[in-house]
């Protein structure tokens, strides 16, 4: 109970963030640069799945193998490997960007990409320590350095805009990058005590990974980038696209109250996975066959029910209160969008449930199925937001949202059954 409580006050801290955040700051920016914002957020998020995500997530599944087997030296300096390998992805984009500047006509200027790109790598490290702290089961430090770091990202973007003056798009991820370095040396600190003190205590704690234990991560982890990259393309690519094909005023607008509906479904889930994942991968094996792991499968595959008839509940309520709910959450320039509140609580929640269905898959090491999978709903998912946009603007784009989430999770509903079947 005592995990549970400071993952739920890490997540807690981070919702009323948001929401008060997001509030403040549809009230000091213009839906113009509030859409800046929204898109190089949307690029952040881009580099933590691509990067940050893969290397998390394997971080989790191997460290209590590792750490058991003697080597947890070994198993870090592999994290450590993927993460110099992040670093420069990140930095060779951005340098693209900047040089596509000289060719391109509305490419952002050198201060915007820079600023961008650092949040990004500091997104990046953040995702790594969280990770590593999960897979420890460090639970309270998380939970507090996760709700310090979002209070803290909001007060110094609201500050700054206020204290200079000067509310653009650069100012806000000024304040975040000044709470991302914040954050990184907390963790870097707290990290670093307690891996000295797990090699002091393993007999075998300087003992290297062999070249198969490496292949073993490696195997696990490539197909996550580029499963990782396609669930970006699902959640994040429809505001490029309404940026291009429709109203660019609607990108500010459409960001903000997905931040509110959207993203506060995805940490339920995310929750429940935080919870659940480091406590399985400690009692499976890396063949994912251990027979005593399977009440904990069993109770993912209903924390996914629960969150759809939680999500259904909400769905019916906003359906008549949205305007209430907008009139509270956005500033006066944003709430004509708050419409959009219902089916995207909607689609956040099967989102959601997804997530815990295909945890199932992580647990058997087949990120392979998951890249194919992801893969293919990416495709299908950027056509139908490009078709939607194209035809119907805001409300087409809205459409296929929808559509594709209650599909997906569906789709996955009936794929791991059938899967279960089989076997």
């Amino acid at each position: 109970m005592s995990e549970a409580f400071w993952i739920g006050f890490g997540f807690i801290a981070t919702v009323l963030a948001l929401l008060a955040g997001t509030r403040f700051l549809t009230k000091l920016l213009s839906t113009d640069e509030y859409g800046r914002l929204a898109l190089a957020v949307s690029l952040t998020a881009l580099a933590v799945q691509i990067f940050g995500d893969p290397i998390g997530k394997t971080a989790v599944r191997f460290y209590s193998h590792w750490c058991e087997a003697g080597k947890p030296y070994g198993f870090m300096q592999n994290i450590g490997r993927s993460l110099i390998y992040a670093v420069a992805g990140i930095v060779l984009c951005c340098s693209v960007a900047f040089i596509s500047g000289y060719w391109v006509n509305g490419c952002p200027d050198f201060s915007f990409i820079m600023v961008t790109g650092f949040f990004a790598i500091l997104l990046v490290l953040n995702r790594i320590a969280f990770a590593l702290e999960d897979a420890a089961r460090k639970r309270r430090f998380r939970g507090i350095i996760q709700g310090v770091f979002e209070v803290m990202r909001f007060f110094f973007a609201i500050a700054l805009i206020i204290l200079l003056s000067v509310p653009e798009a650069e100012i806000v991820l000024s304040g975040f990058v000044i709470a991302g370095v914040l954050v990184v040396i907390a963790h870097s600190v707290f990290l670093y005590a307690h891996l000295s003190s797990t090699r002091v205590e393993s007999s075998g704690g300087s003992h290297l990974l062999s070249v198969s234990d490496t292949v073993s991560m490696q195997s696990f982890q490539f197909p996550l980038i580029l499963s990782s990259a396609c669930i970006w393309l699902v959640m994040m690519a429809e505001r490029w696209i309404l940026n291009h094909y429709g109203i660019p005023e609607d990108v500010g607008g459409y960001a903000a109250v997905y931040q509110l509906a959207f993203i506060p479904m995805l940490f339920i889930s995310n929750f429940l996975i935080l919870f659940i994942e480091p406590i399985l991968y400690q009692v499976i094996s890396l063949d994912g066959k251990t027979s005593s792991s399977l009440n904990l499968i069993r109770i993912n595959h209903y924390a996914a029910m629960g969150i759809l008839f939680v999500t259904f509940i909400l769905f019916i309520v906003l359906l008549f209160y949205y305007p209430a709910v907008g009139y509270f959450f956005l500033g006066v320039e944003f709430r004509p969008y708050s419409w959009i509140f219902p089916w995207l609580v909607l689609s956040g929640g099967c989102f959601a449930a997804t997530q815990q269905l295909l945890l199932k898959l992580s647990c058997q090491m087949r990120t392979d199925l998951l890249a194919v999978l992801w893969s293919g709903v990416a495709a299908i998912a950027v056509t139908a937001y490009i078709i939607g946009v194209s035809f119907w603007q805001l409300k087409g784009l809205i459409a296929a949202i929808v559509t594709i989430n209650v599909s997906l999770v569906i789709f996955s509903l009936f794929y791991l059954n059938r899967l279960v079947s089989q076997k």
